[in-house]
């Protein structure tokens, strides 16, 4: 079944066909004259085929097409007086008629041209039987019944399959969106206790406690991400499979990607009598251009595998790198990665399983090894939409050897020497120490688990923040609208029962005011797929922090949103941030009690517009102060130029507004709808009163904050 616009296509050019036979006919028995006006009749189909390409109707375009083709065959076969052919002709037509399977459309064009053809046999006898005898007339009139009979058959039939085919794709594709519906549920569902869990044990590693409990804090964490890295692979493969997985090059730094795969590897061979072997090859350019994300994914994957089935012996780890920037005329050229093991091997008959999902090997003898079954088969997913190869060789019982090749661009050339940058035990996390403090900053924590919740403030105390907590999307709205406390951040779970997360971050952006429109919006989510912080931002939040919630993670967000004044150095003692807030406390004071004194303004309105800033307000104001628009307003009512007069006094309302100047903004909004509706008298009577408090109101702006420039340092 072909789409619509190619159907219309061989519509078109099978009756130009039928057009230009006509023509080279008549051309040979009546004159080139004669041909010309038989060509005359291709302008009504012609037009509908143009026509079509601004119809969206089909069913429009088919029966305009059905109409045009059958009045144009009779008239071009009434000048060349072929009509004894119009059954073939009409025949032909029908053909590329069924194409569009429209049964209703065939079967109205079948009894009109029946009807046209009877006539004329009854009529036109003559002219028929110039060409034919009439028997053999009405011979053609029953076969073109018959015919006409069989293609509305099959039109139905295929029809018919068409509709159950789609049936059969929506079911199909529902079902692959129920299963992507139930695998983000059950990464939620699953990394939502997974929080509470890795949450309580980073604290308590945090803690100064003995080696033996220290060793199951380790333990706990272990098993907590093995757990996660076997949904991942779920997850992944899923992406794989409905063909979402993306491949996403920007720039990155082999050294410290391959210091984290090494680190990660180092970690999970503690428990096993192993020993990791590097042979890396040191003119690997320190910086490369490809998907660090997948590249560490496949090695991971890869080296994961090896210490699987390797219970003594050695793993080793082999990357050279080939430069190919003089083939390819670009800097770029081939890794080659190798893992060997000294495992238990593969036998030949299996090794064509090993890149077949959930294809673990001779799972009885296997029973003891964790995992999904599914790292090969996502590394040769991700190694081939990269453009690489995989291949293994394995001897039963002796060890096995994957070698995967993938080319990569070169950012930086010069060499990374991994071997003597690399740091020997890596893998060791040494306690989280922060370097900054944040006492005073007002961060609001809202989660429907109140696991999650404790495990989020227990962490916020890292950095002296004493986090408020909302256990819903409705309370959080509400803390935000009816609470006097403006928050710094607000972290935002993503899945909670009744108003989840994206609508409650909807609901504070629409309140309306300054403050709602910019205070970050940190989603919390356990739901960490590629591409799901992009659906955030569409949503209005700022960034997404990561279940279970790492704290380096959540350093470097704190960081990123919380105002600069809030954030001291992790050494400042409490009686420095004490004199330091104290003095900003002075100075909010002592800069509201000159802004009361500045007529014609609600500065209370204007600094609740900025999100209760005193410094953002007076931006604001440096902003208004400085503008041109007087000078524009004026300009355009000497020129009785009344459209934009109104956006000058459009502009004028809405600044001043923010500022709070609600009287010099209820005059430009009056003067602005005059302007729109042409009332010049009005015009004429007012502006005056608007030019004149608007321009008062600038002159003791400009005074003001010259003063201010002058005798207040400390802003």
């Amino acid at each position: 079944m072909l789409p619509f616009r190619t159907n219309v296509t061989i519509f078109f050019v099978e009756f130009l066909c039928s057009v230009l036979l006509q023509a080279f006919y008549t051309v040979s028995e009546y004159g080139v004259e004669r041909a010309f006006i038989v060509a005359l009749g291709l302008i009504p189909v012609l037009v509908v085929f143009l026509l079509s390409y601004r119809i969206s109707r089909e069913g429009v375009v088919v029966r305009c097409l059905a109409v045009a083709v059958v009045s144009s065959i009779y008239y071009m076969s009434w000048i060349s007086h072929t009509q004894a052919m119009l059954v073939f002709m009409f025949l032909a037509t029908a053909a590329t008629i069924a194409l569009f399977l429209m049964q209703r459309v065939l079967i109205g064009y079948f009894a009109i041209t029946l009807l046209i053809l009877v006539l004329m046999g009854v009529f036109q006898r003559p002219v028929i039987e110039d060409f034919l005898d009439i028997t053999q007339y009405v011979t053609y009139i029953t076969m073109y019944a018959f015919a006409g009979v069989a293609l509305i058959f099959i039109g139905y039939s295929v029809d018919n399959y068409k509709k159950d085919m789609e049936e059969k794709n929506e079911m199909a594709m529902e079902a692959l969106e129920a299963k992507g519906n139930f695998l983000a549920n059950m990464s939620h569902e699953i990394r939502t206790p997974m929080n509470a869990i890795y949450g309580m044990a980073e604290l308590l590693e945090e803690r100064d406690i003995n080696p033996d409990n220290r060793e199951y804090v380790a333990v706990i964490k272990r098993s907590s991400e093995n757990l996660l890295s076997i949904i991942n692979e779920i997850l992944d493969f899923s992406k794989v499979d409905s063909g979402r997985m993306e491949i996403v090059e920007e720039p990155y730094d082999f050294n410290e990607m391959l210091q984290d795969v090494v680190s990660i590897i180092e970690f999970r061979m503690r428990d096993k009598n192993l020993r990791l072997v590097l042979e890396i090859d040191s003119n690997i350019p320190r910086q490369l251009q490809g998907d660090e994300t997948r590249v560490r994914q496949v090695l991971i994957n890869l080296l994961n595998n090896a210490v699987k089935f390797t219970n003594y012996g050695t793993v080793t780890l082999e990357i050279r790198w080939k430069d190919e920037s003089a083939i390819y005329n670009m800097e770029q050229g081939r890794m080659t990665i190798a893992v060997r093991d000294t495992g238990i091997g593969i036998s030949q008959e299996n090794i064509g399983k090993l890149f077949t999902a959930f294809g673990q090997i001779d799972t009885r003898k296997n029973r003891n090894v964790e995992g999904t079954g599914l790292g090969l088969a996502i590394s040769k997913s991700l190694v081939d939409a990269m453009g690489g190869t995989i291949s293994v060789t394995s001897e039963l019982g002796k060890g096995s050897e994957f070698r995967v090749i993938l080319p990569q661009k070169i950012y930086d050339p010069s060499p990374s020497n991994f071997d003597a940058g690399f740091v020997e035990g890596a893998y060791r996390r040494e306690t989280f120490i922060p370097d900054f403090t944040a006492p005073h900053a007002r961060v609001l924590i809202v989660d429907d688990n109140k696991v999650n919740r404790q495990v989020a403030q227990e962490l916020m105390k890292l950095f002296n923040i004493n986090a408020a907590t909302a256990e819903s999307g409705p309370e959080a709205i509400e803390k935000v609208t009816k609470q006097l406390i403006h928050y710094d951040i607000i972290f935002m779970d993503h899945m909670m029962p009744y108003m989840d997360g994206v609508e409650a971050t909807r609901h504070i952006r629409e309140l309306g005011t300054e403050y709602a429109r910019n205070v970050p919006i940190v989603a919390l989510t356990a739901n960490a797929i590629k591409g799901v912080d992009q659906q955030f931002r569409m949503a209005g939040m700022n960034d997404y922090l990561p279940k279970p919630i790492r704290v380096e993670v959540l350093s470097d967000i704190l960081k990123r949103f919380l105002p600069k004044e809030k954030v001291y150095p992790a050494g400042m003692s409490e009686e420095d941030i004490q004199r330091r807030e104290a003095r900003v406390r002075w100075s909010d004071l002592s800069v509201k009690q000159k802004l009361s004194r500045l007529d014609g303004i609600d500065t209370d309105s204007g600094i609740k517009n900025c999100g209760g800033s005193v410094d953002a307000y007076f931006e604001l104001l440096r902003t208004y102060a400085s503008s041109n628009l007087l000078n524009l307003l004026k300009d355009f009512f000497e020129k009785e130029d009344l459209q934009n007069y109104a956006v000058i006094a459009h502009s004028i309302k809405g600044a001043s507004v923010n500022i709070g100047a609600t009287d010099v903004a209820q005059l430009a909004s009056d003067l602005e709808r005059a302007g729109k509706r042409g009332d010049i008298t009005y015009i004429w009577d007012h502006h005056d009163d608007l030019a004149e408090q608007y321009g008062a109101i600038l002159e003791m702006l400009k005074k003001y904050l010259y003063q201010r420039n002058d005798n207040m340092g400390f802003m």
